[in-house]
C-alpha cells in the first residue's frame, strides 16, 4: 500500500467530499503530482467497486502499477478512449476520466464525450493537468458531463450553443476562401471560473515540493536555399508544380501555414500524399548540438524517416528502454508522447520544430520532469532561421498565458483589466487571415540565390 504526501492527502479529502456531495469533481493537478494515485485514494475512502478508468493507451501500463500498489485490482477496470465503445450500456458507482480536456472539443462534442455519456454511471472524476488549454470554451463538454452545466437540462439538447449565450463573447472570423464562421473561443473567464471553482481540487508542482525548473532555449537553424525558394514560392503563389502528380497545393490560409510548418521542417507532403524530403538540416543540428541524453519530439512521420536515418540503431521509441539505456536517443510524435510518457533521465527534450498547439508545448516540455530532479529541465526548439516559427512559438505561448496561468496559482485573482488585455492580445492558432505574400518581408524572409 503506498502513502499519499501530505499535499496529496488534502487533495484526496475535498475530492472525496465533493463526491459524496455532489457526485462529481475536478480533479486538476500539474505533471508528475499523482493525480492517479489521489483519484484511487478516492476510490479507497469511498469503498466503491465497479470502478471505471478512462485513459489514453499509453498510459495503461502505469495506471494498472498504480491500481496494484493501492490494491484495487478486484474493483477498478482501465480501458482507453478507442475502446470505451465496447462499454456502452455498462454500470458504474464510479468513472474517473484521465486527461479529461481530450473531450471538449466545441462547439460540436467530441466523439469520447458521447461514448462516455453512453455509460451509466453514479459519480464520475475528472482528471487533467491543463483542463482548457487553448479556450475556457474546452470546459464545457467537460463539465457536461457531470451535473453543472447539463446539457439535457439547464441548456436543452443543443447544450452549447445556449450555454455560449451565457458564457462566451461571439465573434465571426474569416477561413479559407474567406467563409465567415462563428468564433466560440472567447469565453467569459471570471463567469466560468465562479461555476466551476466549488468542484476544482488542484495539485500544483510547487505544492509537491519541485524544485527543478524549465529551462526553455529557442535555437535558429540556416535551411537550405531550395527550402526559402519553395516556402516563398508557396507564400507568393500558392503552388509548387512538379510532373507526374508531385504538386503542392496551398489555396487558402489554412494550408499555406501547414505547408508552411513542413516545408520548414525539410519535407513536403504532396496532393496524391506522398511526401519529399530534401532538407535534413535540423536533425543533423541536433546531432551535432546534443550528446546528452536525447528526447526528441516530432511532428509528421517524414520527420521520423530522417530521425532514423540521422541517428541509425540509437533511436529507441520505447520510454522505458530509453530510460535504462545511455546510448539511446527517444523519438516520438508529440500528439502521442506529450501525454503519460516517462523521460525523467532526459538530459534534453527536443522539440523538432513547433506544434501549433498549446496543449503539446505544456505537456511536452513536462516530460522530463519528476520529483526530486537535481538538475534543470532543458527544453530546446529547433525553428528555421528566418521562418516563421519564432512567432508562431509567440502565438501558442500566448495561448498558454491566456488559460493555464490560472490552474498553476489559482489562488490569485485574474482583474477584469488583465483578462481584456490578454482577449485583446490573443490570437488563435487557426485564425490565418493574415497569411498573406507579404508574410516574407514581415518575418524578413527573403529568396536565398
Amino acid at each position: 500500500m503506498i502513502k499519499l504526501r501530505d499535499y496529496q492527502k488534502e487533495a484526496s479529502e475535498k475530492l472525496t467530499r465533493l463526491c459524496n456531495n455532489y457526485g462529481h469533481g475536478y480533479l486538476s493537478g500539474e505533471c508528475r503530482t499523482g493525480k492517479t494515485l489521489v483519484a484511487l485514494s478516492v476510490v479507497k475512502n469511498m469503498d466503491e467497486d465497479k470502478v471505471l478508468i478512462i485513459t489514453k493507451k499509453k498510459a495503461i501500463s502505469s495506471i494498472k502499477k498504480d491500481i496494484e500498489l493501492m490494491d484495487l485490482t478486484d474493483k477498478v477496470v482501465v480501458t482507453n478512449f478507442e475502446q470505451l465503445k465496447n462499454f456502452e450500456g455498462t454500470s458504474w458507482n464510479i468513472v474517473i476520466v484521465d486527461e479529461a480536456h481530450s473531450v471538449g472539443a466545441f462547439p460540436k462534442p467530441s466523439q469520447r464525450q458521447q461514448n462516455i455519456l453512453k455509460l451509466r454511471y453514479g459519480i464520475i472524476i475528472l482528471m487533467s493537468g491543463t483542463p482548457s488549454p487553448e479556450s475556457w470554451s474546452q470546459l464545457y463538454h467537460q463539465f457536461a458531463l457531470t451535473n453543472v452545466w447539463n446539457e439535457y437540462s439547464r441548456y436543452g439538447r443543443n447544450g452549447f450553443y445556449r450555454w455560449a449565450g451565457d458564457y462566451v463573447e461571439i465573434k465571426e472570423k474569416r477561413v479559407g476562401t474567406g467563409i465567415v464562421v462563428k468564433d466560440y473561443s472567447d469565453a467569459y473567464v471570471n463567469v466560468i471560473k465562479r461555476d466551476i471553482e466549488p468542484f476544482m481540487v488542484y495539485m500544483t508542482q510547487k505544492e509537491a515540493g519541485f524544485s527543478q525548473e524549465i529551462e526553455e532555449n529557442v535555437h535558429l537553424v540556416k535551411m537550405s536555399k531550395r527550402t526559402y525558394r519553395l516556402a516563398l514560392r508557396i507564400i507568393k503563389t500558392g503552388v509548387i508544380g512538379k510532373a507526374k502528380g508531385r504538386s503542392v497545393l496551398a489555396d487558402t490560409g489554412v494550408k499555406v501555414m501547414s505547408k508552411l510548418k513542413q516545408l520548414f521542417n525539410g519535407h513536403v507532403i504532396t496532393e496524391r500524399h506522398g511526401t519529399v524530403i530534401f532538407d535534413k538540416s535540423k536533425v543533423e543540428y541536433i546531432k551535432d548540438t546534443f550528446k546528452g541524453k536525447t528526447a526528441i519530439m516530432y511532428c509528421y512521420k517524414a520527420e521520423e524517416k530522417m530521425l532514423k536515418k540521422v541517428f541509425g540503431d540509437r533511436v529507441t521509441e520505447d520510454p522505458v528502454e530509453f530510460n535504462s539505456n545511455d546510448n539511446k536517443v527517444f523519438i516520438g510524435q508529440v500528439k502521442s508522447s506529450r501525454e503519460g510518457v516517462n523521460l525523467s533521465s532526459a538530459d534534453d527534450v527536443v522539440f523538432l520544430g513547433i506544434d501549433y498547439s498549446a496543449l503539446s508545448y505544456l505537456q511536452g516540455r513536462e516530460r522530463a520532469s519528476y520529483l526530486g530532479r537535481d538538475r534543470s529541465n532543458k527544453v530546446h526548439y529547433i525553428f528555421a532561421e528566418k521562418s516563421i516559427e519564432p512567432k508562431v512559438f509567440e502565438v501558442v505561448q500566448s495561448k498558454e498565458n491566456y488559460t493555464i496561468n490560472h490552474y498553476r496559482d489559482h489562488r490569485a485573482a485574474i482583474s477584469e483589466e488583465a483578462n481584456r488585455q490578454i482577449r485583446k492580445g490573443r490570437v488563435d492558432g487557426d485564425q490565418v487571415d493574415y497569411v498573406q505574400p507579404s508574410w516574407y518581408a514581415r518575418f524578413g524572409m527573403y529568396e536565398t540565390r
